[in-house]
């Protein structure tokens, strides 16, 4: 029998065999490592995509505040209490696209462990002529523990920020809203891990394009 016709001897077929064996473990590491790393790229986009859409809904809102009549007034709060705390509560012209017309809002930060709601908290109400309303909570930032918030107001002929600010005839001229996540500041070491970074940058919004 010619050479070119001859059978694989055991041990050329255990030489294929171990070259298969590290073809297939070196084509399983690569797409370990595609799958790994599209993983890291997924995990590293999800906070700034949430980051940025919780930012920008905030934003929306407050630029669309508002003072129609019997809505209730402009109302932010300012608790005297370490952890900060604030509390705000206005209308809107329009919720946005998902919740159209006229509601109110109320925002703050919820530390109960034995509520369902936790963190920034966003309370939407539709405001109806006469209707019953039914107020829907969206979780905005579930890890944050502190809400501080300020208002750009004339007193006196000056502009200033002030910590509160109710009214039912004036709307502040801005609001700074900033978040903050306190658990381990507690501790010593002051981290925010775990609140998307756009969020925790201050947000301030001109206020007044909602004026009806």
């Amino acid at each position: 029998m010619r050479s070119s016709e001859r059978g694989f001897t055991l041990a050329e077929l255990l030489v294929a065999l171990a070259v298969t064996g590290l073809v297939v473990a070196a084509a399983h590491g690569g797409l370990t490592a595609i799958a790994d790393g599209a993983a890291r790229s997924r995990a590293a986009r999800e906070p700034v995509i949430a980051g940025a859409a919780g930012r920008a809904l905030l934003e929306s809102w407050l630029r669309a505040a508002g003072l129609p009549e019997g809505a209730g007034p402009f109302q932010g709060t300012h608790p005297n209490d370490p952890i900060p705390s604030d509390e705000l509560s206005f209308a809107v012209v329009d919720a946005g696209s998902l919740r159209p017309g006229p509601h109110r809002v109320r925002l703050w930060v919820d530390r109960d462990e034995l509520t369902p709601g936790r963190g920034l908290l966003a309370e939407i109400t539709p405001i109806l002529g006469g209707g019953a309303a039914v107020a829907e909570t969206l979780a905005i930032a579930p890890l944050a523990t502190g809400l501080s918030l300020r208002y750009l107001v004339e007193i006196g002929g000056r502009k200033r920020w002030v910590a509160e600010w109710e009214s039912e005839a004036v709307l502040p001229e801005a609001v700074e809203l900033q978040l903050s996540r306190l658990a381990r500041v507690r501790l010593g070491a002051a981290d925010d891990d775990g609140i998307p970074p756009l969020l925790m940058l201050p947000i301030v919004v001109p206020m007044g394009a909602g004026q009806w």
